[in-house]
């Protein structure tokens, strides 16, 4: 640049393209400024000479230009200087990178020294290697140096630059992909950015296609971990990478997914146990960690460091024996965590307390983990706290509050204990108008003053939200009743139950013990607590403030008359309008210390029937229904806190529950006649606005869920939708229509699959969701039990199924050479010739070894038909047959399903059962692969979908616990269910693939089946999904007991093989007979 002669800038100028010349007309008076003559006639020497280059050239020198008054601000002249020479030299050399490094200038000079500026540029340029790829992966080195300089040093940098060259040389696209990521990961690396750079350096000499994986699984995974550890976790993870773990990417993922359910001031302490494990055996560190959040759901820190003590002991004389200890694969394992555990899991206990509450009640009672239910987001939100929705018991995961296992076993008793209580003893069963046996009634007058109120009678849902649209504060009132009825089902249980009366008593004493100090709270809260207290069988003195002492006798005397075994929910109601308007009339305000007297109610009785309400209370009853602005309880939602939650009894829903009971109703009458009155949509708008069982978790944090989302949940849940308003208002809830748009498959197990519309000619994309689940299991014996009363059938079908076997040679004629000559083609062959035709020269034979290679999947329709009869012999009067009628048949369904143990007559779920049991056991004996599955659902978004026994599984006492669990369920969407066992059967290598499908009757299901076109849509849907397994090599067949199933087989089943059965009873035997006729 020393040599260069002055030129006359100006002329050169007007020479290049206008752009240029604008560009330095802008920045030139700054420059002048800041520079000194000769400086400036340097810098426009150098962009001329720069512009001079190439025709393409001069875009650098407007980018020059445009850059150098920013420059100025960063940069002292003499440096300025030095930078301009720096890129004039590169943009003379390399002109493909000028522009990037100039662009890129004023980012990274932010954050570099100006001493680095030549280093820097030599960092780029070093990148390129006269190759457009190269070319691209230097110049977005320049581009991104700015935001890496950011979470850099220069050293730094210069050794990821590094990286980026030697990774080049395997892949620029992958060396770019890693620098674009690179962004993104930095920052959440922490300190230890050199440890992550050579942990970079070191995966691209020993396996360089792992980095983009890599790079991936550290942005998902770092963000899971503390920010204190990551730079610990970075450097056990290039020890493990050192020591030859595989798959390092998917390795620190499956770590940071079980750090992320820890924990993170944990972090830490996990990972001081977890590291010496990778001296003694690198890859038993991650299948420790993987374990910890399940260990740690039973056991404490110091409990698991025993437990990783005892797997360090074992890798010393076993490896393989120590990696499944650690993987909690092994007998070993879960009996060494349950030694030191006190925890009880609900998955342990969940078929024994199920058969207990199910003994308690006389009836079917389900139980599931509480977390399903929050699931659902129809209201309840505390995945750990035990509740009820009217039909299913669902109770928490873990149980670990005492230090032994029966302790914690017994909260689990009492707690379904209570739940059953409030079904069986009638929570959700109040009637507005039914008769309270212990106090006189005040509902009805109150309802008649709330309706002159409002000028009209109010129309509620149910009964019990009638009942709360009485009380002007509702959470109050709700809190009250909640309390007293908790109490009246806690006497009840106690009464009715006495083998669990002592532990009921424990566990109530045990939480009687948590309730909190009443000297803590205000009024109105301190007279609250004195309610709950009592309802738990408190007998000590309880502080209430003095001036209150009355009232809170009050409470005693009516709570005390309403909590015993003879009372009922319409008690409660009668007992919660008293209380409530005690409590009105008292201020939650703040009690001064020495203005709280002990209250001494042992001796309080509740006089048995001769009860009359206190003093003064009818007269302040007047009152109710009315709005003064002088009340004091205005300010009640304000400054009022609800009770804090007794553990054992967990969430109570009165009115979502009552709901969703007479939604279900209304939904299986929809077709009949139902005597209740139909819930409209004003109704439920008006549910959704005053209730606070919703607004209240709203206010909770159920994250973004609004009232009315929560209400087309519980439509959801029912197979009902909300309904357009008619004309006048009063329009019935209707089932959901098949339609909306695409669906997604967001939780685990759950598979998307397309539909077919033959109207259209053409798939509905992504329309049904397969929800994959295990069939919950029963009892063993009930296997045995089929097993002993086929008796001589078993063995002489199983003595059948294994002369299968042999039959593995196999006649092959037409051979060039073979065993023998074929009499039979030598005979062809001389008549060919007399005949003067070409002769076939083929003429041996020989037996060939042909292996038997069968798959088979059995896909059972588990909808609710299969509950009919099969016993014609019985009587009309005992209604083993279904009735006509859709309305009566609904409800024999309903009784069908509760009759459990009482049965007397065998459904048609019952016969498949005995037929999958028989054929089990022969397939067994020719070792045929196969799997067992069950169908069922209701609407294209919840196709259920039950393994009883997978392809891949083998068969197991497990197998048979499941099939005992076989029961009717709800509706029959074939299609989906067909396509996700083609996906199954197609991934499997076998010469012969079939898919058994073994039904009652037509396909249908909500908006599937319906009468008319839409019968017609069922069956060309699972026709296509019929088509769609053969054309993968799957041999379909199905087996019908429905007698009218020629009326769609012949379409559905078009050039595919079905069989309709006359006689049920000989479901097993066909089905054994067809199965070698179809694999042989």
């Amino acid at each position: 640049m020393n040599n260069k002669k002055k030129t006359n800038f100006n002329k050169i100028l007007k020479t290049l393209p206008p752009d240029v010349k604008d560009q330095f007309d802008k920045s030139r008076p700054h420059l002048e400024e800041y520079l000194t003559g000769d400086q400036f006639r340097l810098w426009v020497d150098s962009g001329v000479q720069i512009a001079s280059q190439s025709n393409s050239s001069w875009d650098i020198t407007v980018n020059l230009f445009r850059v150098s008054p920013i420059m100025t601000g960063l940069l002292k002249p003499d440096d300025f200087m030095k930078w301009l020479n720096v890129g004039e030299d590169l943009a003379c050399q390399y002109p493909m990178l000028g522009t990037a490094y100039f662009s890129s200038s004023p980012a990274a000079l932010h954050n570099m020294q100006a001493e680095h500026i030549s280093d820097w540029a030599d960092l780029g340029s070093n990148l390129y290697k006269g190759t457009w790829k190269s070319g691209t992966l230097s110049n977005r080195f320049f581009e991104s140096s700015g935001a890496l300089l950011e979470q850099l040093t220069f050293e730094e940098l210069a050794r990821f630059a590094e990286f980026i060259d030697i990774l080049a040389k395997h892949s620029y696209d992958l060396s770019s992909e890693c620098l674009s990521l690179a962004l993104r990961l930095f920052p959440l690396v922490g300190d230890d950015k050199t440890g992550f750079i050579s942990l970079s350096l070191n995966l691209v000499e020993t396996g360089w296609r792992q980095l983009k994986a890599f790079y991936d699984s550290s942005l998902k995974s770092l963000p899971k971990i503390d920010p204190s550890q990551r730079k610990r976790f970075l450097g056990l993870a290039e020890r493990l990478h050192t020591s030859g773990v595989p798959n390092m990417p998917n390795t620190i993922l499956e770590i940071s997914q079980a750090l992320q359910l820890i924990n993170k001031r944990e972090h830490g302490q996990l990972l001081d146990i977890a590291a010496p494990l990778i001296d003694l055996h690198p890859s038993a560190f991650p299948e420790f960690i993987k374990s910890s959040p399940i260990v740690l759901n039973k056991v404490s820190f110091d409990k698991l460091d025993s437990w990783c003590a005892e797997g360090k002991r074992l890798l010393q004389t076993n490896p393989d024996g120590a990696m499944a200890f650690f993987k909690i694969e092994s007998s070993r394992s879960e009996k060494f965590l349950e030694d030191i555990s006190s925890s009880v899991d609900f998955s342990a206990i969940s078929n024994l307390i199920e058969l207990y509450c199910r003994a308690l009640a006389g009836e079917e009672i389900n139980l599931a983990d509480s977390r399903e239910l929050v699931e659902k987001n129809i209201g309840w939100v505390a995945a750990d706290s035990p509740t009820t929705e009217g039909s299913t018991v669902y109770l928490p995961e873990t149980v670990d509050r005492y230090s032994k296992k029966s302790q914690n076993f017994l909260w689990y008793k009492v707690v379904s204990t209570h739940q059953v209580g409030r079904m069986e003893f009638g929570s959700f069963r109040f009637n507005f108008y039914g008769t309270s046996h212990r106090f006189d009634n005040l509902r009805n007058a109150l309802d008649n003053k709330t309706s002159e109120i409002a000028g009209s009678n109010v129309s509620a849902a149910t009964d019990i939200q009638r009942f709360f649209n009485l009380f002007e504060e509702r959470q109050l009132s709700l809190d009250i009743f909640s309390i007293v009825e908790d109490g009246r089902v806690d006497a009840k249980i106690k009464d009715e139950y006495k083998g669990i009366s002592k532990g009921y008593k424990s566990i109530q004493s045990d939480a009687l013990a948590l309730r909190p100090n009443v000297r803590e709270l205000k009024s109105r809260e301190a007279l609250l607590e004195l309610l709950v207290q009592i309802s738990l069988g408190e007998t000590q003195p309880i502080s209430v403030p003095k001036k209150y002492k009355t009232q809170a006798l009050n409470i005693v005397k009516i709570a005390r008359h309403c909590m015993n075994a003879q009372s009922t929910v319409e008690d409660t109601a009668e007992a919660t309008i008293r209380i409530y308007r005690i409590l009105i009339d008292v201020l939650n305000d703040e009690v001064d210390e020495d203005d709280w007297d002990p209250l001494d109610f042992e001796d309080e009785s509740s006089e048995g029937d001769n009860f009359s309400d206190p003093e003064g209370l009818q007269q302040s009853l007047d009152s109710m229904g009315s709005a003064s602005g002088d009340d004091p309880a205005d300010t009640l939602e304000e400054n009022y806190n609800s009770p804090q939650e007794v553990d054992y009894r967990g969430e109570f829903k009165p009115e979502l529950t009552q709901l969703l009971e007479k939604l279900r109703e209304q939904g299986q009458f929809r077709d009949g006649d139902n005597d209740s009155e139909s819930i409209t949509q004003e109704m439920m708008e008006e549910f959704a606005q005053n209730t606070v069982e919703l607004s209240q978790e709203l206010n909770e944090g159920v994250g973004s869920i609004t009232n009315d989302e929560v209400v087309e949940n519980m439509l959801k849940e029912v197979g009902l939708q909300k309904p357009e308003s008619l004309e006048g208002g009063q329009g019935p809830l209707v089932h959901i229509d098949e339609t909306g748009g695409e669906l997604e498959a967001d939780e685990p197990e759950t598979f998307v699959y397309d539909e077919w519309d033959f109207r259209a000619g053409d798939y509905k994309p992504r329309w049904c969701i397969v929800r994959q689940k295990y069939m919950a299991e029963g009892e063993d014996a009930y296997y045995g039990s089929i097993v002993q009363s086929y008796g001589n059938l078993v063995m002489q079908v199983r003595r059948q199924f294994e002369l299968l076997v042999p039959e593995t040679m196999r006649k092959q004629r037409r051979l060039q050479d073979g065993e023998d000559i074929d009499i039979d083609d030598v005979i062809e062959t001389m008549v060919d010739i007399k005949t003067g035709s070409s002769p076939n020269e083929k003429m041996y034979w020989r037996r060939n070894k042909v292996h038997r290679d069968v798959a088979v999947v059995f896909l059972l329709d588990t909808s609710a038909s299969t509950a009919e009869a099969i016993d014609d012999s019985k009587s009309i009067n005992d209604q083993s047959t279904a009735p006509e009628d859709p309305v009566e048949y609904m409800l024999w369904l309903r009784s069908r399903r509760g009759e459990g143990s009482k049965r007397t007559y065998k459904r048609i779920i019952d016969l498949e059962k005995e037929a999958l049991i028989l054929l089990i056991n022969a397939i067994e004996a020719i070792g045929d692969t196969y799997g067992i599955y069950g169908f069922s659902g209701y609407g294209r978004e919840n196709v259920e979908f039950y393994t009883i026994k997978d392809v891949d599984e083998l068969f197991s006492d497990k197998v048979k616990r499941r099939i005992d669990r076989i029961s009717p369920l709800h509706a029959t969407r074939m299609g989906p269910a067909i396509r996700h066992s083609t996906s199954k059967l197609a991934s499997l290598d076998a010469r012969t693939k079939l898919m058994f499908l073994i039904s009652d009757g037509r396909p249908q299901d909500r908006g599937y089946s319906r009468e008319g076109v839409e019968k017609e849509y069922a069956v060309h849907d699972t026709k296509m999904a019929l088509d769609e397994a053969r054309s993968k090599g799957i041999n379909p067949f199905c087996l019908t007991v429905d007698r009218n199933g020629h009326d769609y087989l012949k379409t559905m089943m078009t050039e595919m093989g079905y069989e309709v059965l006359d006689d049920i009873h000989a479901l097993p035997h066909r089905l054994l007979y067809l199965y070698r006729k179809l694999t042989t």
